[in-house]
């Protein structure tokens, strides 16, 4: 089995869940219609793994 640098494994999500935000908030920037939704669902991402995280926290011993 392979092993994941520890670089990459401790900052893997936090880049991930960065670039979710820049592509939305750039799309929020560019336009109307089609590009508001796709804002919406990127500027979401990162507050769903947040809550997701949240709630698998509180659920452990």
């Amino acid at each position: 089995m392979k092993r994941i640098p520890l670089m990459q494994a401790t900052f893997a999500l936090p880049v991930l869940l960065a670039l979710s935000s820049l592509i939305g908030l750039t799309l929020a920037l560019l336009g109307d219609g089609l590009l508001d939704v796709g804002s919406w669902i990127f500027l979401g991402i990162p507050v769903a793994v947040i809550v997701w995280l949240y709630i698998r926290a509180a659920r452990q011993p």
